[in-house]
């Protein structure tokens, strides 16, 4: 349902909400701080477009970064949707961000520069760790079933950063393995694990707090939440395109409403 504020708004469950419209003016509309940010913004990188049938449109890291091409946009950057975070979280609140090989030293540079290190004293607030996901295959071996002739990822890196000091604090593994869902869910590619969310969920944030998915997709932070919370669980998602949400409701049905 499109809103007074120009957002389209669905409810999703007790606390659930998913929002189709601009991450950028999501973030600052929103006056609920949040506990947790899962951030995806896969689309930075250049020649991403060639990986994926998905109609989103590729934008620069940063200013400095030319909008080359007529499927880049110039009204977003990485940088900006990384500031727009900082903002939306509230004091000791985490970043996990989902980064592929181009955008990991990029983003865990702009972080150490603009939130601080929290690694060079092991105190403070910015940049925590380095973390991934890992797939397995059925044999427990490492999934070579990943983009790229020059060795296989099998998986993907994740950034975690705080927003100031934090009391939230976990021995869950940054580094976590699952196995990769088949399921597309109607979009471009196959869909990531929910195990590894639900994991860094139940260490860093507590029921009924708020967590928010920007650039979500088909969301796994969200069903995390809400199979690790349940009915107490808070999360608002974003993403620009309505089918974005199309899939997201299939995937919740799968997991959630059956």
């Amino acid at each position: 349902m499109t809103t007074g504020d120009g957002f389209e708004r669905h409810t999703v469950g007790p606390g659930g909400e998913y929002i189709v419209g601009d991450a950028l003016a999501a973030l600052a509309d929103d006056d609920d701080e949040a506990a947790a940010i899962f951030l995806d913004d896969a689309w930075a990188r250049p020649g991403r477009r060639e990986q994926t049938s998905v109609s989103y449109q590729l934008h620069p890291f940063d200013d400095d970064q030319p909008a080359d091409g007529p499927q880049v946009t110039d009204a977003l950057t990485t940088t900006q949707i990384i500031d727009a975070c900082y903002g939306a979280l509230m004091p000791g609140g985490w970043l996990i961000a989902d980064v592929d090989d181009w955008l990991l030293p990029r983003f865990v540079s702009y972080l150490r520069e603009t939130w601080g290190d929290a690694t060079e004293q092991h105190e403070g607030g910015g940049f925590r760790r380095i973390g991934g996901v890992t797939y397995l295959t059925a044999d427990g071996q490492p999934d070579r079933d990943t983009h790229g002739p020059f060795l296989s990822t099998g998986g993907y890196s994740v950034v975690f950063a705080h927003k100031g000091p934090t009391e939230r604090r976990t021995a869950v593994s940054a580094r976590q393995v699952a196995r990769w869902p088949t399921e597309t869910y109607g979009r471009g590619g196959r869909a990531k694990p929910v195990e590894p969310y639900a994991a860094w969920l139940s260490g860093l944030v507590e029921p009924g707090e708020l967590v928010i998915i920007p650039c979500a997709g088909t969301a796994p932070a969200a069903i995390a939440a809400r199979q690790t919370f349940g009915d107490d669980a808070r999360f608002r998602c974003i993403d620009i395109e309505p089918a974005a949400y199309e899939g997201f409701k299939r995937r919740y049905a799968a997991h959630i409403d059956r």
